[in-house]
């Protein structure tokens, strides 16, 4: 019986059959979770006469066998049941990514509300206190849904966006360097069988820098796929990596960066603190936090006096790497996203290279290893990058 759907199946003996006129063609599915048989048809009924096409379950688990059938639009369940209890049910079905996004509503009894507070504090939608007049429910089902249509619409448009940056990032960023070999591919063609040393030179060192700047992308955007999908923290949890010295990482870093710098008329400052026994980090992925903030801070340092300084100390048990410059600083309007992928802050006014992939790859690899990543900045005065990854044991 209570995984029947009310409004059709001859075998559910609960509901008398239903004169609901006209349904629509497009019903919405909601799923009821009561172990009081009577409440739980009471629900149903009230929803199934309303258009609604209804799925029932007297158990949190019983709940969670329809949802692996099913996908309703939303999910009514009482709090206090025998078993699987509402509030275990909610955490289930918010901890699966595919019904994450179903609205929840808890039917709870006045003496409740303890497990009221609890709910809400999780994160549900809204609750409603037995007994409760049929509109009452409907109201906030109808709220609920068209809450849930406007946030699947935002979504939707978010992700178009998206979509449509990730498309002009990545065909900018691989049509430059594509661009630059076949030039000089062309070039050396032109130039017949036996081209000058020097040209020969020149046409070289192009297609190194092309060829350098494509792998770099492609390097870029397979590890932003580890990261995205889980694969290199599940790699972490079972092998958990030996600890890295930060010591080394900094000082080769140092000696990547330092010709750049001076050719920028950047000051390069590094204020190592104490030095750390190690970091629970692979070394290489250590290396790849660094690189990428100081790269960043270098972009940003655009004026007279410009200064970069990295900073490193222990906080607790954790260490701490502090990437701070004083160049152009970041909108504030910026600040919510500057971690997201293929996201740029002024990329045709700073006429940045890069798809944006530098700030997501490093919060992807510090939460990775159980770490923290935040930003501070003043605009036209700086920014401040301050990483947290644990000690090693």
């Amino acid at each position: 019986m209570p995984q029947d759907q009310v409004s059709g199946s001859a075998e559910a003996p609960v509901l008398a059959p239903v004169d609901r006129g006209a349904r629509a063609v497009n019903a919405r599915t909601i799923l009821v979770v009561e172990d009081d048989l009577d409440m739980n048809d009471v629900v149903s009924l009230i929803l199934a006469d309303e258009g609604y096409d209804v799925l029932q379950a007297t158990s949190g688990e019983e709940a969670l066998s329809t949802l692996r059938e099913s996908r309703p639009d939303l999910i009514v369940s009482d709090i206090m049941m025998v078993g699987m209890d509402g509030l275990a049910l909610y955490k289930e079905v918010r901890a699966d990514p595919d019904m994450a996004h179903i609205p929840f509503i808890f039917l709870t009894a006045m003496a409740q509300r303890t497990d009221v507070r609890r709910g809400m504090e999780l994160g549900a939608d809204d609750y409603i206190t037995k007994p409760f007049e049929p509109e009452e429910l409907l109201s906030a089902v109808r709220t609920r849904l068209i809450k849930a249509d406007e946030a699947r619409v935002a979504a939707d448009r978010a992700s178009a966006e998206l979509k449509r940056t990730i498309i002009q990032t990545a065909t900018h960023e691989l049509q430059t360097p594509l661009t630059l070999m076949l030039g000089y591919t062309e070039l050396l063609e032109a130039m017949g069988p036996e081209p000058r040393p020097e040209d020969l030179q020149e046409i070289l060192r192009g297609l190194y820098t092309g060829t350098r700047r494509l792998m770099g992308l492609v390097k870029d955007m397979l590890l932003l796929s580890r990261l995205e999908s889980g694969d290199l923290l599940r790699e972490v949890r079972e092998a958990p990596p030996q600890a890295a010295k930060p010591d080394r990482v900094l000082r080769d870093v140092a000696v990547q960066f330092e010709p750049r710098a001076a050719e920028s008329n950047v000051s390069l400052v590094w204020r190592v603190g104490a030095s750390a026994k190690g970091v629970a980090i692979q070394e290489t992925h250590l290396a790849e936090i660094v690189r990428r903030l100081v790269d960043n801070a270098l972009k940003f340092s655009r004026k007279e006096g410009a200064e970069v300084v990295v900073a490193t100390g222990q906080d607790g048990r954790n260490w701490r790497l502090e990437v701070a410059d004083n160049g152009v600083g970041i909108d504030p309007k910026a600040l919510p996203w500057v971690f997201e992928a293929f996201r740029q802050v002024d990329r045709d006014k700073m006429e940045q290279q890069g798809a944006g992939l530098g700030l997501a790859i490093v919060r992807g690899l510090t939460e990775a290893y159980g770490g923290a990543v935040t930003v501070e900045s003043t605009l036209g005065q700086g920014a401040r990058f301050t990483v947290h990854l644990p000690l090693a044991p």
